[in-house]
């Protein structure tokens, strides 16, 4: 409940349309809103960065009443593990869809431990470390992962498998995004077969800031199911948001997207 806290409700309303009302946007009293500070490279990656998320520990479970209105809920790794886990319950008991963002690898290996939660995901977006996070608790240097791609990806291919058939029975998707190898959509069927569709990454973008390149590709990718897309054209729609939003250096979102 300080000044940041409101100037982004203000700013969801005004930009996004999101009204905010009691049941949907919690204000935290003697707590500081979430703030982040990354330093960019001169390519457009990440140096180092600083954030201050101890308000996080506050994200409440939502409303059961709220969750049952949902047709998609998204969550990244940032709330307590209790409420990830009893939000991700709520939702799939309630006809949602649950979509999960790991956020970086420790909190992905973290949940990758919780059975439970893995059942209630229809949708997942790792990069490769936080998938083989997930996956077995495994981690693999960049090198390993440049390896993996000249072995028709079967080491992405194998821990995307074993995350997939402990993914929701109805079915399950991971999107897994790979920086300038593209994107990887793993997908189960209700009987557990599974496929692989690979999404080369567009050559010739001037990369400026890519801090915030995987949540515009989850954003729109929610966008274009809720618009009636499949996953391998809602995956085409991400990528594109990405690539507006690496290519904007004032903010880690383009306000292009859905211009």
């Amino acid at each position: 409940n300080d000044s940041l806290g409101h100037a982004i409700a203000q700013r969801l309303d005004e930009e996004c349309g999101v009204v905010h009302t009691e049941a949907t946007v919690n204000f935290v009293s003697k707590a500081s809103t979430a703030t982040y500070l990354a330093v960019m490279n001169s390519s457009g990656d990440l140096h180092t960065a600083i954030a201050d998320m101890n308000i996080s520990s506050d994200i409440p479970i939502p409303p059961a009443e709220v969750l049952a209105q949902a047709d998609i809920v998204v969550m990244d790794a940032n709330a307590p593990i209790n409420t990830l886990v009893e939000t991700a319950h709520l939702s799939s008991h309630a006809g949602a869809k649950v979509f999960f963002e790991p956020t970086s690898v420790p909190k992905a290996a973290l949940l990758g431990q919780n059975k439970a939660f893995l059942s209630y995901l229809s949708y997942a977006f790792p990069n490769v470390d936080e998938l083989m996070a997930m996956s077995d608790g495994w981690s693999v240097s960049k090198e390993d992962a440049r390896e993996a791609l000249t072995d028709d990806m079967k080491t992405i291919k194998l821990p995307a498998e074993e995350l997939l058939l402990q993914m929701h029975t109805s079915g399950g998707h991971l999107i897994i995004t790979m920086g300038k190898d593209g994107v990887l959509l793993a997908s189960k069927s209700v009987g557990d077969d599974i496929t692989y569709q690979h999404f080369p990454a567009v050559e010739g973008i001037e990369m400026k800031n890519s801090t915030g390149a995987g949540d515009s590709l989850c954003g729109a990718f929610v966008h274009a199911l809720l618009d009636g897309r499949d996953e391998s054209e809602a995956v085409r729609l991400g990528m594109d948001a990405a690539i507006k939003s690496s290519s904007f250096s004032e903010r880690a979102i383009s306000p292009e997207i859905g211009a």
